[in-house]
């Protein structure tokens, strides 16, 4: 069972105490892919998760995405592009 803790106004990071349904039900959001302790999931169905390649930067993902690079920094609160990286990018807006 997994709990849920408020990480900021946009993500959630679930901890032991609720099951899948209940994210899905608390958030009122689809919740995709396996639901474990630790996972971090945006709390609006606009963003998706971008696993970054090795050699990517904000700005190579911006010009795939088509979201500014400003707008990538944002939403991930600036943190470091690496291999495996996991960043939250926003569907639908630039």
């Amino acid at each position: 069972m997994f709990t849920l803790e408020r990480e900021n106004s946009r993500f959630f990071r679930i901890k032991r105490g609720l099951d899948g349904e209940d994210v899905e039900t608390e958030l009122r959001v689809p919740v995709k892919g396996e639901t474990f302790a630790g996972k971090i999931i945006p709390a609006s169905v606009d963003f998706t998760v971008y696993i970054a390649s090795p050699g990517e930067t904000y700005r190579s993902i911006s010009l795939k995405t088509g979201v500014s690079e400003e707008r990538l920094k944002e939403v991930n609160g600036g943190k470091a592009v690496y291999p495996t990286a996991r960043l939250f990018v926003p569907v639908g807006k630039v």
